[in-house]
C-alpha cells in the first residue's frame, strides 16, 4: 500500500509531465508567466502541495524558473536538448520531451565476460557473465551521445531486441526498476569513442559514468554516456 506521501509524490510527477507538454507543445512559451499554484490546483483538481511538487519536478528539468513574489516563468530552453542531473531519465524520453524525435543505432550487442571494471561497479564475481550494448543516439537524425552499457546477464531474459529501444524500458518490461543512479562526470577527448562517419572531429565529449540501483539497493545496470560536446544541456537545481 503507497503512503500518503508517495501518493502525493507520484501526482506530483504526473501533473509535471502534463505541463511539461503544454511548455512543450508551445501553450507556454519562452518568458511566460505561468499560472499560479492556486489556479492549477483548481484547474487539475488537487492540491497545491502536488503543483509545488510538479512546478519543482519542472525547475529541475531546466523548463521554469520561479521568481520570488513574482512567479514562475518559462525557461527560454531553445534548440537544444536539455536535462536535470538529478532527475533520472531516460535519453529518449528526454529528446522526445524536447520536441525532437529520439532515435537509437545499436552497434552491437554480446554476452561476454564482465570486466574488472565492470565487475566492480556492478559488485560482480570475476569474470561473471554480462551483456554489453553498444549504441548511437540521436535526436531528429543527428547523433548526440554514444552509449556503453552493461547489465548482469541473469537481471534479463530474452536480448534480441535489446538496444533497439530504451534500455529502460527493457528493464521495467522485465520487473526491473532503476529509481537512482550514483554518477561521475567526466570530460573526455578520445578518437578512440564512437565509430562510423558521423563520429564528431575531435572526439570531445562529456562522460556521464553511472550505476544504476532499484529500491532494494541492487545493481541494474553500469552505463558511459559519452554526450557529443555542445548538443546536450545539463540543468543544475540549486537548493540554498
Amino acid at each position: 500500500m503507497q503512503t500518503r506521501s508517495a501518493k502525493g509524490a507520484n501526482l506530483g510527477r504526473t501533473l509535471a509531465e502534463q505541463l511539461r507538454e503544454r511548455i512543450v507543445g508551445g501553450e507556454f512559451p519562452p518568458g511566460a508567466r505561468l499560472p499560479s499554484e492556486s489556479q492549477f490546483a483548481l484547474d487539475y483538481g488537487v492540491s497545491r502541495v502536488t503543483v509545488r511538487t510538479a512546478i519543482t519536478h519542472l525547475e529541475s528539468q531546466g523548463l521554469a524558473v520561479p521568481i520570488h513574489g513574482v512567479g514562475t516563468f518559462v525557461t527560454d530552453f531553445g534548440g537544444g536538448i536539455r536535462t536535470g542531473l538529478q532527475e533520472l531519465r531516460s535519453i529518449t524520453a528526454t529528446i522526445a520531451d524536447m520536441g525532437m524525435t529520439p532515435g537509437m543505432e545499436r552497434h552491437r550487442l554480446e554476452v561476454r565476460a564482465a570486466s574488472d571494471i565492470e565487475a566492480d561497479r556492478l559488485s560482480l564475481v570475476a569474470k561473471a557473465p554480462v551483456i554489453a550494448i553498444e549504441r548511437a543516439v540521436l535526436a531528429d537524425g543527428e547523433i548526440v551521445a554514444y552509449s556503453y552499457d552493461t547489465i548482469p546477464r541473469h537481471a534479463l531474459g530474452e536480448i534480441e531486441d535489446l538496444g533497439n529501444e530504451s534500455v529502460f524500458a527493457a528493464l521495467r518490461s522485465a520487473g526491473r526498476y532503476p529509481v537512482r543512479a550514483m554518477a561521475e562526470v567526466h570530460a573526455v577527448v578520445s578518437e578512440e569513442i564512437g565509430w562510423g562517419a558521423h563520429r564528431p572531429p575531435g572526439g570531445l565529449y562529456l562522460l556521464l559514468d553511472q550505476v544504476h540501483f532499484d529500491r532494494t539497493g541492487e545493481r541494474l545496470m553500469y552505463s558511459r554516456t559519452y554526450f557529443v560536446e555542445g548538443r546536450f544541456q545539463f540543468m543544475i537545481l540549486r537548493t540554498q
